[in-house]
C-alpha cells in the first residue's frame, strides 16, 4: 500500500466555490480522505507526508477536445506561421509568410514533409491562403501543408497534392469545404509517416509536458479520418497513448463503425465521432459553416455535409451499438441536423456536440431539455473579437447574438471548455479568459464557473464523473498546486495563471526530455485504457 498525506494546503474540491480542506490522504493514486485541518496527522509510519507550504490545490483540468496525433506531429516537425502579439497578428502579409517559410525550410532536408499551423487567413492583408505555385517557390519544391487557424482550410504544395492523391493540374492547392475535410486523413497519415523515432519521442514529450504545464491530466483525443483506408498512424498513436502519463480518451472519427470495433476493448467507454467524417459543416473563417442566411461578404450559404436521412441513420446505428456520440456542428443548420438525430434516441449516454457556436432559439431550448455536452473553445472568439474580426465581417449581427454561455450554464447544460489543439494552443486559461470575457458580454461566467467547465463538466463529457472532475474520496488523485486562489482572479489574472506543480495519481509529474530511450522505457509500462 502506498499512502501519502498532502498537508498544509488550501484544497479546493471544485464541488462548490467555497469548499476547502487543509489536508488530503491518497492511497495508490486515489483520494482516501480530506481533512479540515492544514496540519493533519496520520498515525501510520508507512505514510509519506508532503508539506505543500500553504499552496492552493485544485483538481486537474480535462481538455476534452484535442486532435492529439496532429498536435504531436506539429510539436515534432512543424511550426506556427502566425503569432498574436501586442501589435496585432504577425506576419500579416503573404510576403511575411514567405519569409517565415523560407527561413524554416532552409534547415530542412529536400525530402522533408512540412506541416505548418496557425495561419490566420482573416489577418492576412491579401485575405487568402498561399497557392501551390507560391509554396513550391518558397519551399523549394518540398511537400508542404499549411493549416488555417480554424482547421477548415489548407494550402498544399504540388508535391503534397501528389502525395495525397490529388491531381495538381489546374488545382490551386487550396482546399476548402468538403474537399478539405475529406482529405485530412491522407494528409495526416503522410505527415505522420515522415516522423522519425527521435521526432516522435520529442513530439510526445512536448505534448505531455504541455499538459502538465497547464495542469491538464486527461484529454479527449478526436482521431482518425475515413478517407485514409488503412489509417495506420491513428492505430499507432492509440497504442502509444496507452502508456502516457497523461490520460487519453479516444474518439474515433469514422462513420464506418466496423473500423471502430478493434479499438473498443481498449477504451474506458465506447466512443465514436468528433470532427473528420462526423462533421456536419465546416467553420466560419473558411465560409463553410452551415447557416440559413448568407455570409455578409460573399452573399452565399454553405451546405451541411450530410443529408438528414444519412445523419439519422448514422446516429441511430452508433447508439444501438452502445457508443457515446460526438459530432462537430458550428452553424445553425448543422446544429439542427445533429440535434434532430440525437433527439430520436433514448440514449443512456451524454452525447456531445462539438463547438455548437451559433444555435437558434429552437436548438437552444432542445439542448436545455436534453442530455448533451457542449464542447466550446471561447478563447478563439476572444481573439477574434480583438484581433481577427472574422465574425463581424462574415456574419449578420443577429447570428452573432446567438452565441451563448451563461444561459446554457445556468440552465444546467454540461458546457465544457477545450482547445481544439492544434487549431489553438492547449492553454486552458486562454479559453477560460474567453469565458469570463465572453464575446457577448452578458453571457460571461465567473472564474469558478469557467473552471467547472474544464473539470466537473468535462469529466461528465467523457462519462467519468464517478472518478474525476472534483477532489473527493474515491476519485483519482490528479491535482495541481498554485500560489493564487483562481476563483478570485480578474480576467487578466486568469489568462496569466499557471500551476506550480502537477500531480497524476498523487505523484508529481517529472518533465520529459524527449529522448528515444525515454520513449522506449515508457512503452514498457503496463498499458492503460484509453
Amino acid at each position: 500500500m502506498s499512502k501519502t498525506l498532502f498537508t498544509n494546503a488550501v484544497i479546493h474540491t471544485g464541488r462548490t466555490e467555497s469548499e476547502v480542506f487543509g489536508s488530503m490522504l491518497t492511497e495508490n493514486g486515489v483520494i482516501r480522505e480530506l481533512y479540515p485541518a492544514q496540519k493533519a496527522t496520520v498515525h501510520d509510519k508507512n505514510t509519506k507526508v508532503i508539506d505543500l507550504n500553504g499552496q492552493h490545490v485544485y483538481p486537474c483540468l480535462i481538455d476534452a477536445h484535442v486532435h492529439m496525433l496532429l498536435t504531436v506531429a506539429v510539436m515534432a516537425m512543424g511550426f506556427n506561421i502566425c503569432e498574436i502579439t501586442a501589435e496585432g497578428v504577425q506576419p500579416h502579409t503573404l510576403k511575411g509568410v514567405e519569409e517565415r517559410l523560407r527561413s524554416y525550410v532552409s534547415g530542412q532536408k529536400k525530402d522533408a514533409v512540412i506541416a505548418c499551423n496557425n495561419y490566420i487567413l482573416t489577418a492576412i492583408d491579401e485575405r487568402r491562403m498561399p497557392t501551390k505555385e507560391e509554396l513550391d517557390d518558397w519551399c523549394g519544391g518540398r511537400a508542404v501543408v499549411i493549416y488555417n487557424i480554424d482547421g477548415h482550410s489548407t494550402s498544399l504544395s504540388t508535391k503534397m497534392l501528389e502525395l495525397v492523391g490529388i491531381n495538381p493540374e489546374g488545382h490551386s492547392g487550396v482546399l476548402q469545404g468538403e474537399e478539405n475535410e475529406r482529405t485530412q486523413g491522407r494528409i495526416i497519415n503522410k505527415v505522420g509517416s515522415m516522423i522519425t523515432l527521435p521526432m516522435l519521442a520529442k513530439g510526445i514529450a512536448r505534448f505531455q509536458n504541455a499538459c502538465a504545464y497547464y495542469g491538464i491530466s486527461v484529454v479527449g483525443a478526436l482521431e482518425g479520418n475515413g478517407d485514409s483506408p488503412k489509417d495506420s498512424t491513428t492505430g499507432l498513436i492509440a497504442r502509444l497513448a496507452r502508456h502516457f502519463d497523461v490520460g487519453v480518451r479516444l474518439y474515433l472519427q469514422y462513420t464506418d463503425l466496423k473500423r471502430v470495433e478493434p479499438f473498443r476493448k481498449k477504451m474506458t467507454h465506447p466512443r465514436v465521432g468528433g470532427c473528420g467524417d462526423w462533421e456536419m459543416d465546416g467553420a466560419t473563417g473558411s465560409h463553410s459553416a452551415a447557416f440559413y442566411v448568407p455570409f455578409n461578404d460573399t452573399g452565399e450559404t454553405a451546405p451541411c455535409y450530410y443529408s438528414q436521412e444519412f445523419v439519422d441513420k448514422l446516429v441511430k446505428e452508433a447508439d444501438e451499438n452502445g457508443y457515446q456520440i460526438a459530432s462537430h456542428a458550428i452553424g445553425e443548420a448543422a446544429i439542427e441536423r445533429i440535434l434532430h438525430a440525437l433527439e430520436q434516441l433514448d440514449s443512456k449516454h451524454t452525447n456531445r456536440i462539438e463547438h455548437c457556436e451559433f444555435m437558434n432559439d429552437e436548438s437552444f431550448r432542445a439542448i436545455c431539455k436534453g442530455k448533451y455536452a457542449i464542447m466550446m473553445q471561447p478563447g478563439y472568439a476572444w481573439i477574434d473579437k480583438r484581433y481577427l474580426h472574422t465574425y463581424e465581417q462574415f456574419l449578420p449581427g443577429e447570428i452573432i447574438s446567438r452565441m451563448k454561455l451563461k444561459s446554457l450554464y445556468d440552465a444546467g447544460v454540461c458546457v465544457c471548455g477545450s482547445s481544439d489543439s492544434p487549431v489553438q494552443d492547449m492553454d486552458p486559461y486562454l479559453q477560460m479568459l474567453g469565458m469570463v470575457q465572453f464575446y457577448n458580454e452578458n453571457e460571461s461566467v465567473t472564474p469558478f464557473q469557467a473552471f467547472r467547465c474544464y473539470t466537473a463538466h468535462a469529466a461528465k463529457s467523457i462519462e467519468e464523473s464517478d472518478v474525476r472532475g472534483t477532489l473527493e474520496p474515491g476519485k483519482v488523485a490528479d491535482f495541481f498546486t498554485a500560489d493564487r486562489d483562481f476563483f478570485t482572479l480578474s480576467p487578466q489574472e486568469v489568462v496569466d495563471f499557471r500551476p506550480t506543480g502537477t500531480y497524476y495519481g498523487g505523484k508529481k509529474y517529472q518533465k520529459k526530455k524527449g529522448t528515444v530511450p525515454e520513449l522506449l522505457f515508457m512503452l514498457l509500462r503496463r498499458p492503460k485504457k484509453i
